[in-house]
């Protein structure tokens, strides 16, 4: 891997930065947040009508950019293997900003919803399923390719994120709200942990490919 340290440095400071904004839901019960995300979902959150929803706009906003922003230098600057890990990190952040910028209109947890509010929550279902499938595969390319502790952590995530996935979509088809914020919400940690890693990874990778010194 031909990154600089400087700019590993920096992905890892921005990758931390974007695995706390995108565990913004944490801010929920700050914010005075109205829906219990035991039984609604996390995009309800964002709903402009919600107390604080700009914050968990603003949150999904940063994670979604940094995270692309990482993708880009990674597809730039990796090995050809790891530009699949890019373009999960593109995948994730380009999802999770659009997902910021349309929010969903209205929380079914709360009450029925109008059915002017159906277009809305169908692009940020679209896109939101499109940020998390980037960020399962790319947590289980990072569990495969990462060696020692890292790859520990890596496994962790990758099965934490991986299984809450398949929950959602099990429970979904069940006629369900996908689990509900429980699932997500451990889902949403797991994928957190994953920005961390990929840019940790980075400097492993860097180390296990500099030329010996003579």
């Amino acid at each position: 891997m031909t990154v600089r340290r400087p700019v590993l440095v920096l992905a890892v400071v921005a990758a931390v930065v974007a695995a706390v904004a995108n565990a913004n839901f944490l801010l929920a019960p700050v914010v005075g947040a109205r829906i219990d995300l035991a039984v609604g979902v996390i995009s309800e959150l964002s709903v402009p009508s919600e107390p604080g929803s700009v914050w968990f706009r603003l949150g999904d906003g940063t994670a979604g950019v940094l995270a692309a922003a990482l993708g880009v230098v990674l597809w730039r600057s990796a090995f050809r293997h790891a530009r699949f890990r890019a373009l999960c990190l593109l995948a994730f952040g380009l999802g999770t900003l659009v997902s910021a910028v349309v929010p969903v209109t209205c929380a079914p947890s709360l009450g029925p919803c109008p059915p002017s509010s159906d277009t809305a929550e169908l692009v940020h279902d679209g896109v939101s399923v499109l940020a998390t499938t980037g960020a399962v595969l790319g947590g289980v390319e990072l569990a495969w390719r990462a060696r020692g502790v890292l790859k520990a952590l890596a496994v962790l995530t990758a099965l934490v994120s991986a299984g809450c996935g398949l929950y959602e979509v099990v429970t979904f088809f069940q006629g369900g709200n996908g689990g509900g914020g429980n699932s997500q919400r451990w889902q949403v940690l797991s994928v957190s942990a994953w920005l961390v890693l990929e840019a940790l990874s980075w400097g492993q990778r860097a180390r296990t490919t500099q030329p010996a010194s003579r």
